[in-house]
């Protein structure tokens, strides 16, 4: 058992030192990551990062979501439905739970007597629906980032409903998504539905923009936009990723102006040709870049608080804090991949193994031309 366990280490260090299958969604993905880390760090350390320091909490996040909902699309094509949430699963659940449960105990957050006290709050962030319960959210704060865990999770239930019947995402839901998350970012951003949360948003006016703006619904745009392109890749190969990438950067060079009435969709567009862009070109190969992307989940979910931990803690300041904390939180990341989010992985793909059933759309379709099929 010990041999084995030792081999299976040894080939997830080895995986993260090998870039022969990275591609550039690899590169988006460490883009991502580094943009939040940088948002919070300037919070913390201060600084002026240009774009990234002020946005980076929100350019980060989007484009997550964005390449989840490229990748989860390609996932729901070929998995089962059962399949497809096992995989879910076991790719955040044991990471994050590690986390939120071991940084809680060590802060204090998490511990018997509070979860006794607020056992339904607990729970809510046991199934990452935190989000959608301030008091959850507000109660079990540990890890700061897990607004967008909730978010992930719902695109997770919803995007095979999507998918379902249909080997593509016509216009029609595109444009639909598109109208949903304006007018709910919209009616967010004037507090229109503040009310929607006595008690919360008149306390703390953040509160807000954390659990009415930064709703799934407001988020939707960037997911469904994702799909598109996954769906639509083979046509839109004819694209320049040169003109791709100009037109993306123009597009925030605007956010000044468009924002105004926070259409927020026009981000999306904006870092749909990023990833246009990024899927047209050559794959830019780097161990680093790779290593990043492969920890990225880990790196999102440890660095704010070992950012506070050295700042607070530690006592680092400015430049040197950030150097620590980077050194720290990629040490953490590296380990809870060896030993945490690979093993799950491995361990979920085990489990779907078993029982291999028709992917989502494949058994519909099958099923659908069953029936239309005329009778001999």
């Amino acid at each position: 058992m010990a041999i084995a366990s030792y081999f299976h280490t040894a080939e997830n260090f080895r995986a993260l030192l090998n870039n022969e299958r990275q591609n550039n969604i690899d590169l988006l993905r460490a883009i991502a990551v580094v943009s939040v880390f940088i948002h919070h760090a300037q919070h913390i350390y201060g600084g002026n990062f240009p774009f990234l320091g002020e946005y980076g909490g929100q350019f980060g996040p989007q484009l997550f979501f964005l390449i989840s909902g490229y990748l989860i699309s390609a996932s729901c094509q070929k998995h089962s439905l059962r399949d497809y949430s096992i995989h879910r699963f076991f790719r955040i659940i044991p990471t994050y739970l590690f986390f939120f449960i071991g940084i809680g105990a060590l802060t204090g957050v998490v511990n018997l007597h509070r979860i006794a006290l607020l056992p339904w709050e607990f729970l809510a962030n046991l199934l990452l629906l935190q989000q959608l319960f301030p008091s959850a959210l507000i109660s079990f704060d540990v890890l700061h980032v897990t607004w967008t865990l909730t978010v992930e999770v719902l695109w997770y239930a919803v995007a095979p409903l999507l998918m379902i019947g249909n080997r593509t995402l016509r216009w029609p839901t595109v444009a639909a998504t598109v109208v949903l998350s304006t007018i709910w970012a919209f009616s967010a951003s004037t507090h229109r539905m503040d009310h929607f949360f006595p008690g919360i948003t008149d306390v703390n006016p953040g509160h807000s923009y954390l659990f009415i703006g930064n709703h799934f619904f407001s988020q939707i745009c960037f997911f469904v936009f994702g799909a598109w392109i996954y769906f639509q890749k083979n046509k839109l190969t004819k694209w320049n990723p040169l003109s791709a990438l100009a037109i993306g950067i123009l597009i925030f060079l605007l956010k000044p102006y468009y924002m105004v009435f926070n259409p927020i969709f026009i981000t999306g567009i904006g870092i749909g040709f990023f990833m246009l862009a990024a899927i047209n070109s050559a794959a830019i190969k780097n161990k680093l870049i790779f290593l990043v992307s492969e920890t990225s989940y880990s790196i999102y979910l440890c660095h704010f608080p070992i950012i506070l931990w050295v700042h607070h803690g530690l006592g680092y300041n400015s430049l040197h804090g950030v150097v620590v904390s980077v050194l720290i939180t990629i040490a953490i990341s590296v380990l809870s991949y060896i030993f945490i989010e690979k093993p799950g992985m491995r361990f979920g793909r085990l489990l779907s193994e078993r029982n291999k059933l028709q992917p989502i759309g494949d058994r519909f379709n099958h099923n659908a031309s069953e029936t239309r099929a005329p009778k001999s």
